[in-house]
């Protein structure tokens, strides 16, 4: 008789030890779908900002690609070459900037432009961007003059020359 107990006993530790395995088992699988889940979701993001650099980098293209800076463009979008991933650009002209170092005899202007660029990736992921270049271009009559020789030869500006000025990423919170 004692031994049919004994029997009912192990029968019913080892469901309690099955069932904890199983819980385990299931937490562990649960807590393995969040962390695929999360890096999915990391790597929406990081596509998204890889959408809002190239909106940079194609107004950027726009600015020292157009004949005049009456030309270029106020609005660009796209998508990024092989991904559904898309931007949508803003250019602003922020002014000039009329004493640039330059060579003796040159009349050249610099003119400013910001750049806000907003990627869109996968599952709503967005980032957005913000760019400020100088557009080196001919200036008028009022565009003042610094010479740059002898003192700074390497900081003299040519015609088309492109600057990058400033570039960060802007908290959409």
């Amino acid at each position: 008789m004692r031994l049919q107990r004994q029997a009912g006993a192990a029968l019913a530790v080892g469901l309690v030890l099955l069932t904890l395995v199983t819980l385990l088992g299931l937490a562990a699988a649960g807590n393995a779908h969040v962390a695929r889940l999360l890096a999915q979701n990391q790597s929406f993001r990081e596509n998204a900002a890889t959408a809002a650099s190239a909106g940079i980098e194609m107004a950027i293209r726009a600015i020292v690609t157009s004949s005049t800076p009456s030309a270029v463009p106020a609005r660009l979008t796209g998508q990024v070459p092989g991904t559904g991933d898309q931007f949508e650009v803003r250019l602003d002209s922020l002014g000039e900037e009329l004493a640039l170092p330059q060579e003796p005899g040159e009349k050249l202007a610099g003119l400013h432009f910001g750049i806000l660029s907003t990627g869109h990736g996968a599952r709503r992921a967005i980032d957005r961007q913000r760019a400020v270049v100088m557009w080196v271009t001919e200036g008028g009559e009022t565009s003042g003059r610094a010479d740059c020789v002898p003192l700074a030869q390497r900081h003299c500006h040519r015609r088309g020359d492109l600057e990058r000025l400033s570039w960060q990423q802007i908290s959409l919170e």
